[in-house]
């Protein structure tokens, strides 16, 4: 039996769903299985981490102690901790936050990774930022201090000049087109870990479907605007409850409030749509895949106003996956993937005027529209296609993956 270790020192959030479905996956191929992380961090929503901590066949190890909880752990640290489990498979869960780590293996020969190393990439932010003048200067500028934390730098020089990784895997398929060291992933980590929890009985969160029948049932003549997650201004929470309160519809939210992130003007709203019996809100992480498709089925069209964001979203692609259109900004891999495959509609960032009139025209389409082109993108957004890739790169196996043609 082989010995694999997964590295993921954040297990927060989406980090613990990848977490999940890779610990599933390296069961299903035969591994022993290690997954180190900072286990004494405060998780919001644990149900994954906690699944994981039930199985007695799975050893968790604490890197608290390293420095910040071992997203800044050493090369002499990382390969004690490899050289433990004596791993021949590492996977880093979020590569990203390792850059300095992987290129600290360039000046000491003898002390590279042992075994086989997966990384995946999340956030290649850069890419869709416009480049300028200023903006190289200050690049410049910042070159001494930053050079073994650059993002760009590392994508663009390191790791195609040196092999820091056998694996790197990246969830933007125009980014893996134009960077050739990379091999793309599919993003569909919640749906998969969805299916993995489908087989693990009833779920007491399944009253909530009634109630939010009753709810849209209620508000049959309105709009209705879902949010699901976290409410978080990043996300634009606050921008879903302003439409919904200006173009008199309805919203629901699935998922935990957090009144300490908007200020008094939001919370009014928030009260103003609840008076008007126009507000649903769970307060509670919803986890149960059939509930979550239910949430889901009670919107027509997605808006998804993220703020400053550049990279993939799970909920996109979980609406996409029941032909659910969206409406987002033109920013990052979000709004490439709405322009080029026909999927939603976009706007301008940061300007409401836009925002609203986009929203205006595209809650007048037919979301009918959109399924053919919502559907030939899903075909490769699968869960057998991810299982393929992540079997491919774990094993070194040739499994045949189709990937979406950039327009």
């Amino acid at each position: 039996m082989q010995n694999a270790l997964i590295f993921s020192p954040h297990l927060d959030g989406h980090r613990q769903v990848y977490v999940f479905v890779i610990t599933n996956i390296l069961q299903e191929l035969g591994f022993k299985i290690y997954i180190a992380g900072n286990l004494q961090e405060k998780i919001t929503n644990s149900v994954y981490v906690d699944k994981l901590k039930t199985k007695p066949e799975i050893t968790m190890l604490d890197t608290a102690n390293y420095s910040s909880g071992g997203l800044k752990i050493s090369l002499f640290e990382f390969l004690e901790i490899q050289n433990k489990c004596k791993s021949d498979l590492t996977i880093f869960a979020e590569a990203d936050h390792h850059f300095s780590l992987f290129i600290s293996q360039i000046y000491r020969k003898k002390n590279k990774f042992r075994g086989r190393v997966v990384g995946i990439f999340m956030r290649p932010f850069y890419f869709y930022r416009d480049s300028n003048l200023l903006s190289t200067l200050k690049f410049i500028k910042h070159f001494p201090s930053r050079w073994k934390k650059d993002e760009q730098f590392f994508y663009d020089f390191f790791l195609a000049r040196f092999l820091l990784l056998d694996v790197a895997l990246c969830i933007d398929e125009n980014f893996v087109s134009q960077h050739h060291k990379f091999k793309w992933l599919p993003d569909v980590f919640q749906q998969y870990a969805e299916l993995i929890l489908k087989t693990e009985g009833e779920s007491l969160q399944k009253s909530w479907i009634g109630k939010v029948n009753a709810f849209t049932q209620k508000n049959n003549s309105r709009f209705i605007f879902l949010y699901f997650g976290t409410a978080q201004y990043r996300r634009g929470y606050d921008l879903v409850l302003k439409l919904a309160e200006e173009t008199g519809g309805c919203f629901i939210h699935c998922g935990l409030k957090d009144d300490d992130e908007f200020d008094k003007g939001i919370l009014k709203i928030r009260m103003n749509l609840s008076d008007s019996e126009r507000l649903f809100e769970t307060n509670e992480y919803i986890d149960d895949p059939l509930t979550i498709e239910h949430f889901f089925k009670s919107a027509s069209h997605l808006i998804l106003p993220y703020r400053s964001y550049f990279g993939s979203s799970g909920v996109m692609l979980q609406a996409l996956s029941l032909g659910i259109p969206v409406l987002s900004s033109e920013n990052g891999i979000i709004g490439k993937r709405i322009k080029n495959y026909r999927l939603g509609q976009t706007y301008t960032e940061k300007d409401w005027l836009s925002f609203k009139t986009q929203f205006e025209f595209f809650k007048q389409i037919d979301p009918q529209i959109f399924e053919e082109s919502i559907y030939t993108y899903m075909n490769f957004q699968t869960t057998e296609q991810l299982k393929n890739v992540l079997t491919n790169s774990f094993t070194g196996s040739n499994l045949m993956v189709k990937q979406p043609a950039i327009l």
